[in-house]
């Protein structure tokens, strides 16, 4: 059922051991979900005519030269060694880490091009993976600022006290003197790096003030979104994109209404914040216990339910036995679990809003859950992570 551009559901058992000198050329024909491009061994190639092979830092219509660094069944892994024809997407990359650093995998494309190509991603994985009509639906690309975007960062600190980043595929350290992705305020923090104990901590800004894992762990975090206070703390998951937030949110809740809502991997309730204006009650189902005390705040109101609950566990038990007008579904990386998309077609939504980070298993989920009745009319993509191929997806279903 996995596409083509999911690794990590293809064997790593390898058949064959490139020398770690063994170059060819290829043409790069399109880039695959992770944001790797995916070519074809050429018809001479000893490891096999026709097999596929994934490479970084390159775009689609590239001829490449490459050095072969891996193999399993079917496929082989390459690094970029020689860009023979470059794409006129391709840009010199403003910082002098990328390809080093471990984040901005796509700081060599045009930014004016990186949307056009998340959404190819994304209708790649519907037609393979969840088996639909990708041309048929509906689906759009929200810009956001280039460089300067990133309120949130982890932070990693080496035995001599630097600040920085892990490298790219590896846990090698390597010391940032500043990074253009983030806010100014977090910039800071990497040329006055403080003493502490721990090797890595998460450092979170609005743009105004600062705080981080280690020194400001148990301080009430709160940001203004839509005219209305989040609260937080730094240790919680949140957002890393503020500028986006706004018309993110708006999408994915202002035009759901009635009398129950379900906000599924609530977190710290961003969406439900906004959904108890709309619904009689909100129903916020969160694992992370310290998410969910600040949920209980931002969901304000004697009628809204709250369940320190791993999503698949409620789904399975007697909480989980009612009607539903909404279903706002934020997982994790690694998707809906089937128990979760099925209790959320026993609801009966209405309106089913999936927030997805990953274009495999959102359109695994997405194929699945057409079969259990519903139509998935949209996609928006949220520029949330330009200069790398993170992509923030929401869908919205009927039932």
């Amino acid at each position: 059922m996995a596409g083509i551009g999911n690794r990590r559901t293809r064997s790593a058992s390898p058949q064959w051991t490139p020398r770690g000198t063994e170059e060819t050329e290829l043409t790069i024909e399109r880039l695959v979900a992770g944001g790797e491009g995916l070519g074809h061994m050429p018809e001479n190639s000893r490891t096999g005519p026709g097999k596929v092979v994934f490479v970084p830092g390159v775009l689609p219509g590239e001829r490449v030269r490459v050095r072969l660094t891996g193999a399993g069944r079917d496929f082989s892994r390459a690094r970029l060694t020689r860009v023979l024809e470059p794409s006129p997407d391709r840009v010199e990359p403003v910082c002098a880490l990328a390809g080093t650093c471990g984040g901005c995998d796509w700081m060599h494309i045009d930014h004016g091009a990186q949307g056009e190509l998340k959404k190819s991603i994304v209708a790649e994985a519907l037609r393979r993976i969840g088996r639909l009509d990708a041309a048929r639906i509906p689906m759009d690309f929200v810009k956001g600022p280039p460089l300067g975007y990133r309120n949130r960062v982890q932070i990693h600190r080496d035995a001599e006290g630097r600040f920085g980043f892990l490298g790219r595929d590896s846990h090698r350290f390597t010391a940032v003197p500043s990074c253009p992705v983030c806010v100014p305020a977090l910039n800071r923090l990497f040329q006055a790096p403080f003493a502490g104990e721990g090797d890595r901590f998460t450092a979170f800004s609005d743009g105004d003030w600062t705080a981080d894992g280690e020194r400001d762990a148990d301080r009430d975090l709160a940001v203004t979104l839509r005219g209305r206070g989040i609260r937080f703390s730094v240790g919680c998951f949140f957002q890393s994109n503020l500028a986006m937030l706004d018309g993110f949110l708006g999408d994915a809740t202002e035009d759901l209404s009635g009398g129950a809502a379900c906000d599924l991997f609530c977190g710290v309730g961003l969406f439900g914040a906004f959904l108890r204006d709309r619904f009689r009650t909100v129903v916020c189902v969160e694992s992370q216990q310290t998410a969910l005390d600040y949920a209980r705040r931002n969901v304000a109101g004697s009628a809204h339910e709250f369940y320190p609950l791993d999503a698949e566990t409620w789904a399975r038990g007697p909480a989980c036995r009612l009607k539903a007008d909404a279903v706002v579904a934020d997982p994790p990386r690694t998707g809906l679990p089937a128990a979760v998309r099925e209790a959320i077609a026993r609801m009966a939504p209405r309106d089913l809003v999936y927030v997805s980070c990953d274009p495999v298993t959102l359109s695994r989920d997405l194929g699945h859950l057409a079969s259990l009745g519903f139509r998935l009319e949209r996609i928006r993509l949220f520029d949330f992570y330009p200069q790398t191929a993170h992509i923030e997806t929401v869908a919205r279903l009927r039932s």
